[in-house]
């Protein structure tokens, strides 16, 4: 089932038509799934989770992705880089592709992130290019210092090297997919 829900997402992406978007389909395409992937994890917003999951715009890529996800290991905020407090509990991830990750890539991250109702994840960047694919809920996206604007489930978001960028949520979860292309490494991650 695993196998099943990258070939979703790499559909998802390559339909887009984006270039960054056509790398990660290509390497979503290219993974050898191990066979004994399973993870026993409690996941931190299993709530959240199914609320996204039953969401009228949910996209279809995620038809394989529900019966697993329980048991991917999500990373919750606790472990993560000092977010401010409000912050706190209100997101969570998976690493599902990349360096230290379920599966091994070097070239590309791949996940898939979950943020709370009426949550604000506040401006950050990174080294890396990012690439969001919303599969349910619409939120508020900023970019630099711009003005939020709404983005539906199936809307490619790009984000460049270092760029500011944040999200809001409204009355509903949103779930997406995310990728990282370039320099992958975490420790450039950083609140503006």
């Amino acid at each position: 089932m695993l196998k099943q829900f990258l070939n979703d997402a790499a559909a998802a992406y390559a339909a887009t038509g984006d270039i960054g978007a056509i790398k990660i389909a290509e390497g979503l395409d290219s993974l050898k799934v191990p066979d004994n992937w399973h993870i026993k994890a409690e996941h931190p917003a299993k709530s959240s989770l199914d609320a996204a999951f039953a969401a009228p715009d949910c996209h279809p890529a995620v038809r394989h992705l529900q019966p697993i996800a329980n048991q991917l290991e999500w990373v919750d905020a606790a472990s993560f880089r000092k977010p401010p407090a409000d912050f706190r509990g209100n997101f969570c991830f998976t690493r599902i592709v990349g360096p230290n990750s379920l599966i091994e890539a070097d070239n590309f991250r791949f996940g898939v992130y979950l943020q709370d109702r009426q949550t604000v994840y506040p401006s950050h960047k990174h080294a890396a290019e990012e690439l969001y694919y919303p599969v349910s809920g619409t939120a508020l996206w900023q970019k630099d210092s711009g003005p939020f604007e709404p983005v539906t489930s199936g809307t490619l978001i790009h984000h460049l090297t270092y760029q500011p960028h944040a999200t809001t949520t409204l009355e509903a979860p949103m779930l997406a997919f995310w990728a990282w292309l370039g320099d992958l490494d975490p420790q450039t991650y950083s609140f503006c």
